[in-house]
C-alpha cells in the first residue's frame, strides 16, 4: 500500500465528508510525497519558496529564475552570500528578502541548520527551527516542509487557498480557525495528504474572494 493509499484511507475512516468531498481529485495524487533530495535541492527550493512570498506563480517564477542567473546560475549558499544585494535587488527581490536569503545561506553553510534532517523532526521541531530565521515565517516554513522536505502531517492555517477550501468543504464562517483546526486534527498524521487534496479542490472550483495564499 502506499503512502497515498495509507492516507486516503484514514480520511474515509476519520473524516468521511472530507473522503467524499475531495474524492473526484484522489487519483491525481502521487503515491508518494518528496523523494530523496540533496541538501543542494533543498536549499534552491526554500530560496524559491522565500520568493514566492506575497507573489502570484508567474511573477515568483520570472523573480527566481532571474536569481538564480545572478547568483552564476546555481544556487548555493555560496553563491548568495557572494552576490551583492543590489544584484539582487535588481532580479526583482525586496531588500527583505535579500536579507532573508542572506540569513539562510548564512545558517545552512556554517551548519547551524540541516535541511535534510528536518524531515526526521517533528512538526514543531523543524518549524521552529526554521522560523528562527530572519524573514521566514510560518508559511514558508510549512511550504518547505510539504514540498521539498516531504513531511507527512504538515497543515499551513494561514495558507488562504486552503483555508476557502475547508471553508467550502465544511459550512464554516469565514475565519473561523477554531474550528478548522480541530477539523485538520482528524486527518493527522497525514495532514500534508489533505492539504495537496484542498489545493486541488480549490483550484477545481476557484473562489473570486479567495487569494493565492502567498505569504510570509
Amino acid at each position: 500500500m502506499t503512502a497515498r493509499d495509507e492516507a486516503l484511507r484514514h480520511f474515509k475512516r476519520h473524516d468521511p465528508r472530507f473522503f467524499a468531498a475531495t474524492k473526484p481529485h484522489h487519483g491525481a495524487l502521487a503515491p508518494a510525497l518528496a523523494g530523496k533530495r540533496t541538501r543542494k535541492d533543498l536549499f534552491s527550493a526554500l530560496v524559491s519558496i522565500v520568493v514566492s512570498q506575497q507573489l502570484g506563480v508567474a511573477a515568483a517564477d520570472s523573480i527566481f529564475k532571474r536569481v538564480r542567473e545572478a547568483c552564476g546560475g546555481a544556487l548555493t549558499p555560496e553563491s548568495i552570500l557572494e552576490a551583492r544585494d543590489a544584484t539582487l535587488r535588481a532580479a526583482g527581490l525586496s531588500a527583505a528578502k535579500v536579507k532573508t536569503l542572506k540569513a539562510i545561506a548564512e545558517e545552512v553553510k556554517a551548519d547551524r541548520i540541516d535541511l535534510i534532517s528536518l524531515r526526521r523532526d517533528s512538526v514543531l521541531e523543524a518549524t521552529a527551527k526554521l522560523v528562527a530565521i530572519w524573514g521566514l515565517g510560518p508559511w514558508s516554513a510549512e511550504m518547505f516542509l510539504i514540498f521539498a522536505a516531504g513531511h507527512p502531517d504538515i497543515f499551513s492555517p494561514g495558507d488562504l487557498a486552503l483555508v476557502r477550501a475547508a471553508e467550502r468543504i465544511y459550512g464554516l464562517d469565514k475565519g473561523d480557525r477554531t474550528s478548522l483546526l480541530a477539523i485538520a486534527e482528524k486527518w493527522s498524521p497525514y495532514r500534508t495528504w489533505a492539504c495537496l487534496l484542498l489545493w486541488k479542490s480549490y483550484r477545481a472550483t476557484p473562489l473570486p474572494a479567495a487569494a493565492s495564499g502567498r505569504h510570509r
